[in-house]
This record gives C-alpha cells, structure tokens and sequence, in this order.
C-alpha cells in the first residue's frame, strides 16, 4: 500500500511539472511571437509597403541564382494588421536574423529578398491498436523555406526541413506527431543557400 501512494504521489509529481513546464514554454514563445510582430512593424517602409496584403503562394516560382549579397531577412509566415487594418501575412524573426547576422539591415530598404517560412505536417503512418485496428496518424512536421526575390517578385529556390519521424508507438489513440525541425538545421540550409 506504501508503495502505491510513493509510486502515486511521483507520478502526480511528474504531472505537475510537465503542466507547470508545458505552460511557461507556451507562455515565453507567445511573448516571443507578440515581440516579432511588434519589430515587423519596425522594418523599412518600403518594404512594408511592397509587401503589403501580398501572401506567399501568389508569388510565382521561377528558379534562379540568389544573389543578395547578404542583404535579407528571414520571416515567419503569419498574419499581423497595422492599426489601420492594413494587414502583412509574415512575421520578422528576430532570433533567426540575429544567428543569421542580418538583423544589421533592420532598417535599411535596400533588402534585397525574404527568406519566408511556412509549415506543414505530413501524416506518415498510422497507429494500430492491440486488435490492428487504426487508431491515430503518425505525423512529421517540416518547414519550407521559399526566397523570395524583391526585386523579381518571385520565389526563386526551396528548401523543405523536416522534423524527426513520429515514435513508433503511441498510448495516445489521436495519434503522436515527431519533434520541430532543428533551429541549427534552418540556419544551415539558409547559410548553403544564401552565403555566410
């Protein structure tokens, strides 16, 4: 019976610490995103003005050689209105330009293109039960990045990063989804693509 209530009170323990964890990870990348938004507003004018209610997939896809010469900005896909309801569907990262070293053209207007990040998941699997019968979707995330030439208005190269594989099993019968891409996988396709 000792052990029952030990194995019980751990167990409400490690609950309480995975919630009390989850919500202050949630918290701190929601105070995160609201300070990106708040800097996108920051960028150059021109460049607000030039993107202004544009959405990514309406640009055309015509490959060619990127040549930036360093000047652009790595932005996450969203959805942000002015307090005029002017909307931008992107979102300044400022942690990704910062490990990037191109946040030293924050204000300049001469950027050349957008490196712009969108997110997908892809079901990959499916969970069985004890009897084989389908419970939930294995599902991988990945990340595209799209560059986006200003000057051609088009994108001009992808790259796709993906996540790790889902586990191979689950108790959960909604199924189980594999981690983010890696912060250092991005940067490393951004700096192959771009140049240092």
């Amino acid at each position: 019976m000792k052990k029952a209530v030990i194995i019980s009170i751990v167990i409400i323990i490690v609950l309480v610490a995975t919630t009390v964890g989850s919500i202050f990870l949630m918290s701190h990348n929601y105070k995160n995103l609201q300070k990106n938004a708040e800097i996108t507003w920051q960028l150059s004018p021109t460049l607000i003005e030039q993107m202004r209610g544009k959405e990514l997939d309406k640009f055309p896809y015509s490959p060619a050689p990127i040549q930036w010469n360093g000047k652009y900005f790595q932005v996450d896909d969203g959805h942000i209105i002015d307090g005029k309801g002017l909307p931008i569907s992107f979102i300044y990262n400022r942690e990704r330009n910062e490990k990037l070293n191109t946040d030293r053209f924050f204000s300049n207007s001469d950027i050349k293109g957008l490196v712009w990040q969108t997110s997908g998941v892809e079901v990959v699997g499916h969970y069985k039960d004890a009897f084989g019968q389908e419970e939930g979707d294995a599902n991988q995330v990945y990340y595209v990045l799209s560059y986006l030439d200003l000057a051609q208005n088009a994108v001009i190269a992808r790259d796709t990063i993906c996540g790790s594989e889902p586990p191979k099993t689950t108790d959960n019968i909604q199924g189980a989804t594999g981690k983010l891409p890696k912060e250092e996988d991005i940067i490393n396709a951004i700096q192959l693509r771009v140049g240092k």
